[in-house]
């Protein structure tokens, strides 16, 4: 139910503070219901599960956003879901509309360990941006971002050491710097966003994955600028599919 891979620029583009770029890798079969309004106070979009409930990225009108990943730590366990723990994508929700900025830590200090199976968490805005690593190896890692570019995948935020997050981020790297503007950097992402080559012998370690069972569903885009945010997915693979604003 989560996202899987993301991009994010974070105050590093002149005319905007945020300009984000994610697939969401799943289970093909797996129900969930396209990006819509899902809180009028504050006003809120993002898709939504159908299976386990909540949503994988929320994006409010004021600038804020909240996504979730998977996350591996390499245990042989990890793979078991607990089934009895909450559903991770009542996390973006909950982060969107019941925490004040002041409180993001104590917040995010709260998820865990034992609620809720492995995860990460970013929350970002015109002000902060926050990854938040959540397992049972201990209490929740929060890392504040400094600005620029980061790599957030299944893993640490910038875990360079991992073949898929290493190549990520030459390509995120070069997308801005072949960008003029946030609108000309998110069109370069939603490149990297199809891109089917993987660096490793294994094909889920490419960007858009293609599978019957499992692969890349979707995909989404976010622009925070001082004036407007714009919300845009592709309600397929990013490669094949086109991207269609979200009314906020």
């Amino acid at each position: 139910m989560n996202v899987c891979t993301i991009l994010l620029a974070w105050r590093c583009v002149a005319d905007a503070d945020v300009v984000l770029a994610a697939n969401r890798d799943e289970l093909v079969a797996r129900a969930s219901a396209p990006p819509g309004l899902l809180s009028e106070h504050p006003r809120i979009a993002g898709g939504r599960d159908l299976v386990a409930g909540g949503t994988w990225l929320a994006v409010a009108a004021d600038g804020r956003l909240c996504a979730v990943t998977n996350r591996r730590t390499g245990s042989v366990d990890e793979v078991r879901r607990d089934p009895d723990r909450l559903s991770r994508g009542e996390i973006p929700m909950a982060a969107l509309t019941n925490v004040d900025e002041t409180g993001l830590d104590a917040f995010l200090d709260g998820l865990g360990p034992g609620r809720y199976n492995p995860v990460n968490v970013l929350y970002a805005s015109h002000r902060v941006a926050v990854v938040a690593h959540i397992d049972d190896e201990g209490p929740p890692r929060v890392v504040h971002l400094t600005p620029g570019p980061h790599v957030l995948t299944v893993r640490d935020v910038d875990d360079a050491s991992r073949p898929k997050d290493a190549k990520l981020r030459t390509l995120l790297d070069g997308a801005l710097a072949a960008a003029s503007n946030a609108a000309d950097l998110e069109l370069h992402l939603r490149t990297v966003l199809a891109d089917h080559t993987s660096p490793t012998d294994d094909p889920l370690d490419a960007t858009c994955i293609h599978g019957d069972v499992y692969g890349t569903v979707s995909a989404s885009t976010v622009v925070v600028a001082n004036d407007r945010v714009t919300y845009r997915q592709a309600a397929g693979r990013p490669c094949a599919t086109p991207f269609e604003e979200v009314a906020l």
